[in-house]
């Protein structure tokens, strides 16, 4: 990892599959010249070892990553800049959802099980999770037959949909729009089909994950739980489960 310094900050955002390393740009690996092993400090002083993995040309906070997110309660969307020191650290400031620094207090509360739901878990977590909604919604367990097609259960159909051909917006984690076909088959259910694989694709969605079709006002929303170890179970008065 010898290389001339140059570059002292740079900026991500969390999306896609954070949960075990994340990358470095690439324009700042071309100047870094640190340890394998470095510190992140966080936003409340306190620090985390994490050790890099350089593959490929590529440099990743690997071994360390993980419990630095968890600790300080990042989930996707969130904005993160690093500074580095020319040594061994990288001070971390954090921008949530609200586009200003985040309030350590405030995501303590919402993200770790208070009055926010989190989209996801993390690898090597086996726990129930409490999914409550007002809106219409149901469930499913992803094989690999369902990565290419889904149906709608019949009683969300009659009750938010129509029996004829139409696209439907799936609104992922990060609020991306994704408009898929849905088509109906002799059983009264809807079947998704042009538009779906690539909404999968794009959210890396793999045998095991489960996600959650919550029917809000004009669109669908997607909640990903991507570990295997975790039992969703849906509550409010108008789930399919």
């Amino acid at each position: 990892m010898e290389r001339s310094v140059s570059a002292t900050a740079f900026f991500t955002v969390l999306v896609g599959d954070f949960s075990e390393k994340l990358k470095m740009p690439r324009a700042f690996v071309t100047h870094f010249n640190g340890p394998a092993l470095c510190k992140l400090q966080g936003p409340t002083g306190k620090s985390w070892d994490v050790k890099l993995e350089e593959k490929n040309n590529e440099i990743f906070f690997h071994k360390g990553w993980k419990k630095f997110l968890k600790d300080n309660f990042l989930d996707g969307g969130d904005f993160l800049v690093f500074n580095y020191d020319g040594d061994s650290c990288f001070s971390v400031t954090i921008y949530d959802e609200s586009s200003c620094e985040m309030d350590m207090e405030v995501a303590k509360t919402k993200r770790s099980g208070g009055g926010r739901r989190r989209d996801h878990i993390w690898p090597g977590e086996s726990r129930i999770i409490e999914f409550n909604s007002k809106h219409f919604c149901f469930k499913r367990t992803f094989t690999k037959h369902k990565l290419y097609q889904l149906t709608i259960p019949i009683k969300i159909v009659r009750a938010k949909l129509q029996m004829s051909k139409q696209i439907l917006e799936l609104r992922d984690p990060k609020n991306m729009s994704w408009p898929v076909t849905a088509t109906p088959i002799p059983d009264g259910r809807l079947l998704m089909t042009t538009g779906w694989c690539d909404c999968c694709k794009a959210n890396k969605i793999e045998e095991g994950h489960t996600i959650v079709f919550e029917f809000v006002k004009g669109h669908v929303k997607l909640h990903i739980f991507r570990s295997e170890g975790c039992n969703v179970i849906l509550t409010g008065p108008n789930v399919i489960d």
